[in-house]
């Protein structure tokens, strides 16, 4: 099963925000304080979620746009073998 993982790349970081779990762009890790642009275009700004804000609906579009990357990778690694 280790192998799935092995050549997987991030797709995302989830972080809740208004009362939704966004995606956002993976180019660098998301710090409380930072206001970062989810998958969606939605502005998140990163706080501290507690363990409550992580039980919150995923945003529909964040999931969308996230599984997407995600099977194109899966896709283009395919290819390669």
């Amino acid at each position: 099963m280790s192998e799935l993982f092995d050549d997987q790349q991030l797709v995302a970081y989830w972080r809740p925000h208004g009362g939704l779990r966004h995606a956002l762009h993976p180019t660098e890790p998301p710090r409380a304080g930072q206001e970062r642009a989810a998958l969606c275009g939605r502005a998140v700004e990163v706080g501290h979620p507690t363990a409550v804000d992580w039980l919150s609906p995923t945003c529909d579009a964040c999931w969308r746009i996230a599984t997407a990357a995600r099977d194109r990778q899966s896709a283009h690694r395919a290819g390669e073998r």
